[in-house]
């Protein structure tokens, strides 16, 4: 059944398709999809004193922070950080969905690189890590089936 009325945050996920099955980011505390499109200028003399653009290109990316936990402990249905340097590191295209995985909610399907991965592992503190990908082709919107 779709969620209704104002969505709880810790629902949305970003999903990583591995051979057609869906595995979520381990551990996340927090993800983000930005979307954004490039205006084009094309103001002339005779826009009569006000900017004028058009609608080009658009773009998304992903950011994903989360806490980080040994590849060893890490479920067989969810990503490690030790997953995720893998694909950045050998510079894999990834398929992506950013969902509640809830049937009926909307879905955003991507591709997308990994651009970068910091691990920060303070004294007397968890160790957490932050990544960000950059979206490359179409990102499409669907509903979860």
């Amino acid at each position: 059944m779709a969620t209704t009325g104002p969505v709880n945050g810790t629902l949305i996920a970003i999903y990583k398709d591995v051979a057609g099955s869906l595995k979520k980011i381990a551990n996340a505390t927090s993800n983000s999809l930005d979307i954004s499109k490039d205006m084009i200028d094309v103001t002339s003399k005779d826009s009569a004193g006000a900017k004028e653009f058009i609608a080009g290109e658009y773009g998304y990316t992903l950011n994903v922070e989360a806490i980080f936990e040994d590849d060893s402990s890490v479920g067989a249905t969810q990503q490690s950080f030790k997953d995720l340097a893998t694909d950045l590191l050998a510079g894999t295209l990834l398929t992506i969905v950013i969902s509640t995985n809830v049937t009926g909610d909307e879905k955003y399907t991507g591709t997308a690189f990994f651009t970068s991965l910091s691990l920060s592992a303070p004294n007397n503190d968890k160790a957490t890590w932050t990544g960000t990908l950059q979206g490359s082709g179409a990102l499409t919107l669907g509903t979860v089936a």
